[in-house]
């Protein structure tokens, strides 16, 4: 069955009630190792590409992404070049007051429009049912939506996952989508300290509420970059440091998953014959 990938919101709902962490706008890194990274914009393009983003002058901000494309880097220069050094240089104005807490969170939410209407043809689930794996991507409870997490989803919908993302959701809606929706993975972004200290709780009862008993819980961000060993005290089971990892980690356990779900049928069959 092929299933539409969708979204909780546009992504600006409920945004203005919390107080940004600007760094928290690439929290989960691109797909592509150091050293495969694209060259940046030079200071100049990318400070013209986000006063169109603020001004809201799609079209051009559009045409510019379309020659990025276009270019040697392909779209991988598009996100992890153009987009992200925009979400950052986002970020940065906000701490020197140079735009309010509004024009940062809209400015990233085009900076998703655009990541989102530049997604390669096909990125959809249309991979046969047995295949059909689904992950759920958010940030914690607590935190604001993420930029980096955005790339994450893309990773895995390039990768034939059905995924749903957004941006942050209560404790109480996630375990109604866990009760609710099969996943065989869900990811968290951590970026602040707050989120973290509740983390570990809210993984606990995730667990539970969850209609996959073997369910795979990944954990991303800031606050793990440099503290892998924080991994298993919030009960998680990998903390993958970029979108690759994070796709290959989660193939290999389905795929493990769905080897022992199968020897143990087998196992079945064989004990009543």
């Amino acid at each position: 069955m092929v299933e539409t990938v969708r979204s909780f919101d546009s992504g600006v709902d409920n945004a203005a009630a919390a107080r940004p962490n600007p760094g928290a706008w690439v929290d989960w890194r691109g797909s592509l190792a150091p050293s495969e990274s694209p060259m940046p914009p030079c200071p100049g393009d990318l400070a013209s590409f986000v006063d169109l983003i603020i001004a809201d002058d799609m079209d051009a901000a559009r045409d510019i992404a379309g020659r990025v494309i276009g270019g040697p880097g392909g779209r991988d220069a598009l996100l992890l070049g153009l987009l992200t050094q925009a979400a950052r240089l986002l970020g940065r104005m906000w701490e020197r007051d140079s735009c309010d807490f509004m024009t940062v969170t809209l400015g990233v939410h085009r900076l998703n429009q655009i990541m989102r209407e530049t997604a390669t043809a096909g990125s959809g689930c249309e991979l046969p049912a047995r295949f059909d794996h689904r992950i759920l991507l958010v940030p914690a409870p607590g935190e604001q939506h993420g930029f980096g997490l955005g790339m994450v989803a893309d990773a895995f919908r390039e990768g034939g996952w059905c995924v749903r993302s957004g941006p942050a959701i209560s404790r109480a809606q996630l375990l109604r989508l866990a009760r609710g929706e099969w996943f065989d993975v869900i990811g968290f972004s951590i970026m602040t300290d707050q989120a973290m200290a509740g983390l570990s709780a809210i993984i606990r009862a995730v667990r539970a509420a969850s209609r996959n008993r073997n369910l795979f819980i990944m954990v991303g961000g800031q606050m793990l970059a440099d503290h892998a060993e924080r991994t298993r005290f919030l009960g998680a089971d990998a903390a993958p440091g970029d979108a690759q990892e994070a796709l290959a980690a989660a193939n290999i356990f389905v795929e493990t998953t769905m080897t022992e779900t199968s020897r143990h049928s087998s196992r079945g069959l064989v004990d009543r014959g």
